[in-house]
């Protein structure tokens, strides 16, 4: 047998149930080689089960804490927010470590790395969330033959109602098959080692129709071009008796309702609005609805993606102070979307941000933060406190609306890399706690809007069919997989010692 070769396919979002459900009846011929040939398990993803902290969890074998990606943004000690992207001179992903051992490496659109590295021996095209750079004239070269760009710009056009489901799907669609099309060259091109190609329009579109009746005309296309690149790489490495892996950093689900945490944490007096927000509460007048729909505006145009993300932190609180004298107000309904800016913070003693999906992150407003309030030997009591309650919770049907709540200190694990939650809490399946929203009646569940018609489930997959290693697939399917088991199976595979979290080994 001639050299080592592995190829990893990722699929953003993908769960177990789509594929099994669907796979004899839209012909994925790729993904049912892994059904009948090998094995298709599920794998765990982080906590919360977001593509910010997932995706370098795989790439790295170790856990948020370590790597620096908490989700898709981190708070800052004065309660703004900060984008975060994937630093691999925090932690180094496999491809680096493969380089290092002399091993050529393609990477196609790993999400959440932005940046392409100088390196001989890897081919990158950067990924989500940033349109795609190159890492060479060659590799983009290959793209433009295919007009390929990265994800396609569709969500705005699906947010803003400007084009229906149908043509967000074709959209992705055509992005799904222009990736697949330049992956192809490239492997055809170039005698690599290692590939690893991914694949994120899926997520998109699910995220907009898994709970609309015409769900699956819009989302089963994309899983067919995806299982077809998959068909297609799965031939070649019967040819070289190589191994594929097929991986998701989380599931899906149709969402029903959610859950606004903010508005239980403030009905239950643990959080507390602005002076000024709570009186245009009880009387919104036509300024007050003027300056909410402006500030939204403003948000919504890409203000926080295209200058407040950039901005130095000094610059961000002088930003979050004007909008808090010029813009604060409340909209004209029944919902009002809260922002770091419309709480006083003297009055707060905990308050839910970022994670706005079934796995939210709820903070308790100490020392690390500059109008801190709750003092260390209050803080254990108010966590196990917060707990305790959430967990009574009841849903509409007065069944229990939470099946976790977890203290983040033991996932976290004391990390300096950024300002940690103190409580993860986790509903149960159909819904998402909502880390924003507020309504003035006082009620705590709504429909989800559009882009969350679909959410996340902390379930994603593992798939591996090998054509010239002999895997034991029934062991496989006995084992508790996580994400951060990637890292290690690959490493492994072509003999390279490992450095990651050593509670996570290889898969095989």
């Amino acid at each position: 047998m001639g050299r080592k070769k592995l190829y990893l396919i990722g699929m953003d979002s993908a769960p177990l149930w789509i594929i099994k459900d669907f796979y004899k009846e839209y012909k994925m011929r790729g993904f049912g080689e892994f059904l009948d040939r090998g094995v298709l398990t599920d794998m765990e993803s982080t906590m919360p089960p977001m593509t910010g902290p997932s995706w370098p969890s795989i790439y790295t074998g170790v856990r948020p804490s370590e790597h620096g990606v908490p989700e898709f943004f981190r708070m800052e000690p004065n309660y703004t927010k900060s984008v975060v992207y994937y630093d691999p001179s925090i932690r180094a992903p496999f491809w680096d470590k493969l380089s290092a051992n002399g091993l050529k490496s393609l990477v196609v659109t790993p999400a959440m790395l932005v940046q392409t590295r100088d390196d001989p021996n890897v081919d990158m095209i950067t990924g989500f969330p940033l349109p795609a750079k190159f890492s060479s004239g060659r590799v983009k070269a290959a793209a433009d033959k295919y007009a390929f760009k990265g994800e396609p710009e569709v969500e705005v056009g699906l947010k803003k109602g400007e084009i229906t489901l149908e043509e967000g799907s074709d959209g992705y669609l055509e992005g799904t098959k222009a990736r697949s099309m330049v992956s192809k060259e490239l492997i055809d091109r170039n005698d690599y080692d290692f590939a690893f190609v991914c694949f994120t329009e899926q997520d998109r579109m699910q995220h907009y129709a898994l709970n609309k009746p015409e769900w699956k005309r819009c989302v089963l296309p994309i899983y067919k071009e995806v299982s077809d690149f998959v068909e297609w790489v799965l031939k070649r490495a019967r040819e070289e008796r190589a191994t594929v892996m097929l991986i998701s950093d989380h599931g899906a689900q149709p969402i029903r309702r959610k859950f606004l945490m903010n508005g239980w944490l403030i009905n239950n007096g643990y959080s507390a609005m602005s002076k000024r927000l709570e009186e245009d509460m009880k009387r919104t007048g036509k300024k007050s609805s003027v300056k909410y729909e402006l500030r939204e505006t403003l948000i919504k145009s890409g203000l926080r993606k295209k200058v407040y993300d950039r901005l130095p932190s000094t610059g961000k609180k002088l930003v979050k102070g004007a909008l808090e004298k010029a813009l604060a107000g409340t909209s004209s309904g029944d919902y009002t979307r809260l922002h770091d800016f419309d709480y006083d913070m003297g009055r707060t003693r905990a308050f839910a941000s970022i994670a706005n999906c079934p796995v939210t992150t709820i903070f308790i407003n100490d020392g690390r933060f500059e109008n801190g309030v709750v003092n260390p030997t209050e803080k254990k009591a108010l966590k196990r406190e917060l707990m305790a309650k959430l967990m009574k919770i009841k849903g509409e049907d007065g069944k229990p609306l939470m099946v976790g709540a977890y203290d983040a200190d033991e996932y976290y694990e004391g990390t300096r890399l950024f300002i940690a939650p103190d409580i993860m809490a986790e509903i149960r399946p159909g819904y998402i706690i909502d880390a924003f929203g507020y309504l003035k009646s006082g009620g705590l569940f709504m429909d989800p809007e559009p882009p969350k018609s679909g959410d996340h489930i902390r379930n994603g997959i593992f798939g591996a069919v090998s054509y010239g290693s002999r895997l034991d697939y029934a062991g496989i399917m006995k084992k508790k997989l996580y994400v951060y088991n990637v890292e290690p199976t690959v490493l492994k595979y072509f003999g390279i010692r490992r450095d990651n979290d050593k509670r996570y080994g290889p898969i095989f």
